[in-house]
């Protein structure tokens, strides 16, 4: 008899382990994997491993996922985040450890109490309905928060860059500080002219006009000039003059022909200053 329920507690427990629902331990999650958080029901732990609230956390946390996963019928995972930093964008983590109850691609913070008694309740008696959702400009699956992680990810490059240059090349702080600043300044003048370039294609330049101070004479339908000047009187008066070429050769010829006569006007001045004397020494 004994041997009988020792062959069924052996095939029970081995159908637990082959059950859909068992989850020995909590699931690691990527950010290749993050996205099947967005069906069913889960709750992620964001954690780091040098993180003492995360270790004296995780005890609890494994419990709840073995032990409670299966009945609760909720998928209890874990992201660390000194793996996986786009995630910690994605979500804004800002403290550690953080909690996050996700259902139906639907995001809520947790921030309950963080005893394995807390957790059963929460997902039993369903308090996550009492809890506000995360905003949709907030929510991780959206393309601001997308480049958020991208912007993450970037930072983490520069840091393992920078660990890099300090430990395996001997570099001083300040010497990569130094480096990080030219390379900065580089980026921000290709940047500046790429956006110029962009603008200048997207939205040519316009031609305005002159200011009529700068502009030639105005000359209306007919080609005479328009003479807008005002009188004695204040009154605005409005002339026009023909204007052709041949008027223009006669004006040109006109002033020759005055400063032709002009010249001559001199000489006969002269002459007559000379004159004068002589003829009154004749007198005398």
């Amino acid at each position: 008899m004994s041997t009988v329920l020792s062959l069924m507690c052996v095939l029970f427990m081995f159908s637990a382990v082959r059950g859909g629902n068992y989850q020995p331990r909590a699931i690691q999650l990527t950010e290749e994997t993050w996205p099947d958080i967005l069906e069913g029901e889960w709750m992620v732990e964001f954690m780091a491993p040098w993180c003492p609230a995360c270790q004296s956390f995780q005890s609890t946390w494994d419990g709840f996922a073995q032990k409670w996963s299966r009945d609760l019928d909720v998928k209890v995972a874990t992201v660390d985040v000194t793996v996986n930093p786009g995630l910690s964008g994605r979500f804004l983590i800002t403290a550690l450890p953080s909690i996050y109850h996700v259902k139906k691609g639907v995001f809520r913070q947790y921030l309950g109490g963080r005893q394995e008694t807390d957790l059963i309740t929460y997902i039993d008696d369903k308090k996550w309905q009492d809890v506000q959702p995360v905003s949709k400009w907030l929510t991780p699956d959206s393309i601001q928060m997308g480049l958020v992680g991208l912007f993450f990810k970037f930072a983490m490059k520069i840091r393992g860059i920078y660990t890099m240059m300090t430990d395996d090349y001997g570099i001083p702080e300040w010497g990569c500080y130094v480096i990080f600043a030219v390379l900065t300044i580089i980026a921000g003048l290709a940047l500046g002219l790429l956006l110029v370039c962009i603008c200048d294609h997207m939205g040519p330049s316009r031609q305005y006009p002159l200011p009529k101070d700068l502009m030639g004479p105005e000359l209306d339908k007919d080609g005479d000039l328009i003479d807008d000047t005002q009188t004695a009187d204040g009154d605005e008066t409005v002339r026009r003059r023909k204007v052709s070429k041949d008027a223009g050769d006669n004006s040109e010829n006109g002033e020759e022909e005055s400063e032709e006569n002009d010249t001559e006007n001199e000489g006969e001045n002269e002459g007559d200053a000379t004159q004068k004397p002589s003829d009154s020494k004749k007198d005398n």
